[in-house]
């Protein structure tokens, strides 16, 4: 048998693991709780919050963790090692224990005088960006390191300043995985539970995200609604991925 048959079997299990658990969720969903959600405006809510809040942890993820991505992919120093591993941090910790580091310095007093991040959108965004960021950053970094500086030297050879070489050689070859590393990041920061309960508190109409907003839903006894928000926000996010793979797959955004 081939490799790639055997690893065609393997794709198949995975396929059929993950259309099982969503395919009995559609099952049991009733319909009627998926349409009376477009009229819950406590749902609605917290879909403009987490939205809001992830779209904003991105940004801040790309300002910071593509040009991280960068020094990590072409510094060889121990300290840019040290740094690599550091990164990894938000990955290997609960969001609960993010959580409650975040709380911890959001209530030291000279962040307190400075501004107060508990319970605000601010504060939510900051502990989402916390969690997602090193999807950026190593997305950015791996990207980075399979595209050899010689092309911004020829490029500069040909009278392309600093950064014209590097945006027209590396950044644009570098450019379909860094957009997947920001596609994670906006995933992983709308799909935040733990960090942004602890700091945001979960306040409804405020600080409540989708997750949250069904996590509440559960607890107060009213699965059916929890379940119709959980498969249409599985049903959106499908069709979300779908769509920016094929407009980063089209390159409208590098051409």
């Amino acid at each position: 048998m081939r490799l790639t048959q055997i690893s065609f079997v393997f794709t198949i299990i995975l396929t059929l693991f993950l259309v099982s658990i969503i395919a009995y969720g559609f099952i049991k969903v009733n319909p009627k709780d998926i349409v009376a959600l477009f009229g819950d405006g406590e749902f609605l809510s917290a879909v403009w919050f987490g939205l809001k809040t992830s779209s904003m942890a991105t940004m801040l993820s790309a300002v910071f963790g593509i040009p991280s991505g960068f020094f990590l992919a072409r510094s060889n120093s121990m300290f840019s090692r040290i740094l690599d591993s550091f990164f990894d941090i938000p990955l290997i910790i609960p969001p609960l224990i993010v959580g409650t580091l975040l709380l911890t310095l959001f209530n030291a007093p000279f962040i307190k005088s400075f501004y107060s991040f508990i319970f605000t959108t601010a504060g939510a965004t900051i502990a989402q960006f916390f969690v997602a960021f090193p999807f950026s950053v190593k997305a950015s970094k791996n990207a980075f390191e399979l595209i050899p500086p010689t092309y911004e030297r020829i490029a500069m050879t040909l009278g392309a300043s600093n950064f014209s070489s590097f945006y027209d050689t590396t950044f644009k070859l570098a450019f379909s995985s860094i957009m997947s590393g920001l596609m994670l990041t906006w995933l992983r920061s709308l799909g935040e539970f733990g960090a942004t309960l602890m700091v945001g508190g979960g306040i409804a109409y405020k600080t409540a995200n989708i997750p949250i907003n069904i996590y509440l839903k559960m607890t107060e006894g009213n699965f059916n609604e929890g379940l119709a928000a959980s498969i249409l926000i599985v049903v959106v996010s499908f069709v979300a991925v779908i769509v920016i793979k094929s407009l980063f797959r089209r390159r409208w955004f590098i051409d």
